[in-house]
């Protein structure tokens, strides 16, 4: 989900300004790609952070080439040299690799417009059951990774075991996706 500012490199700059300035802000989002968590029109309240301090499952805004992005974190690579954390939307099955360098701010609540003007609501941001499974299947990775292969083999092809792992946990993201709440 792209943040609706400006295609300008500076905003991002100027966002991440005024978050540490002020310890916070709110932007309005644009696009579909966090739908049902974060719809068109609604806006979100950040609090600055730094993207080592970022947990599993929670929401951030990062910077990208040309844009503001807001998407989920469902991973961290900590192994090699380059930490890199791993973004995905909730309606989305894309995953971008980012540096934690880019991560600008965590969305802490959302402010859902009501039926009239004035009846906004502003909600706390609290783990639901996406993020509490991108929790549990990243400390179960944690866990296992000792007995696990460290790397794809040099042709890159997944045997069987490793096909059926990637494809449960696809369906497994598709169900719990569409057990997030559609209103808050």
């Amino acid at each position: 989900m792209r943040l609706n500012l400006s295609d300008e490199p500076l905003t991002a700059e100027l966002l991440a300004e005024a978050l540490g300035r002020t310890g916070s802000a709110v932007i309005a989002v644009s696009g579909i790609s966090m739908h049902p968590t974060l719809q068109f029109g609604w806006r979100v309240y950040l609090k600055p952070v730094r993207g080592e301090e970022l947990k599993v499952g929670e929401i951030a805004v990062f910077r990208t080439d040309r844009y503001l992005t807001i998407h989920r974190l469902v991973w961290k690579e900590l192994d090699d040299a380059s930490p890199r954390l791993v973004f995905r939307g909730d309606y989305n099955r894309m995953r971008e690799r980012v540096d934690p360098a880019a991560v600008i701010a965590r969305v802490v609540a959302v402010e859902v417009p009501g039926m009239k003007k004035g009846m906004e609501r502003v909600i706390a941001l609290e783990p639901d059951a996406l993020a509490r499974f991108y929790r549990a299947a990243w400390f179960l990775g944690r866990l296992l990774r000792p007995i696990l292969p460290r790397a794809l083999p040099p042709d890159g092809r997944v045997g069987p075991v490793g096909r059926a792992a990637r494809s449960l946990f696809a369906s497994a993201e598709r169900i719990l996706s569409l057990l997030l709440p559609d209103r808050r």
